[in-house]
């Protein structure tokens, strides 16, 4: 356990290891900086259009609100894409889910909603796919978008 995911498994980490030699993942693995690469875009992406912070803005305890990029495992990619990505938007303090199972502060869900859909429709006026999904395990109200682009530079297929 990480202090980072506080127990909570990645549903992607739990990716089965291949039983053969002659079996072949769904997506090539990428190694090195291609396998993140596709995060540092999207996160510029984001950067440069004013809808999150760099990471170097928001060290220590960010109030504001922000996006986190993690790479996806290749194997969980869509057909033919060349990137794919996951980004959660974090809320700003006024808006942020207390803990524990009380109701969201006043607004919050709506604002939410009106910030993915600003994201997803920027990324998608950059060139990407954007899916509004629910991770596996997470709580009912945590909403986070997929987002990708097929290898030939258009959107990906779903």
């Amino acid at each position: 356990m990480t202090k980072r995911n506080r127990g909570r498994a990645h549903p992607l980490s739990a990716v089965p290891p291949l039983d053969s030699a002659s079996e072949q993942p769904a997506s090539p693995v990428p190694e090195g900086f291609d396998y993140y690469g596709g995060a540092t875009e999207v996160a510029r992406v984001l950067e440069e259009t004013g809808l999150t912070p760099s990471r170097a803005e928001r060290k220590g305890h960010w109030r504001g609100g922000f996006c986190a990029v993690e790479a996806v495992h290749p194997d969980s990619w869509p057909p033919g894409a060349e990137l794919c990505v996951e980004v959660t938007y974090y809320p700003p303090a006024e808006f942020r889910r207390p803990p524990g199972n009380v109701p969201d502060p006043p607004g919050a869900a709506e604002h939410r909603r009106e910030r993915l859909a600003l994201i997803a429709q920027t990324l998608q006026e950059s060139g990407f796919t954007a899916e509004l999904i629910q991770r596996d395990g997470w709580p009912g109200r945590q909403w986070l978008l997929r987002v990708h682009r097929a290898q030939d530079g258009s959107p990906a297929a779903k």
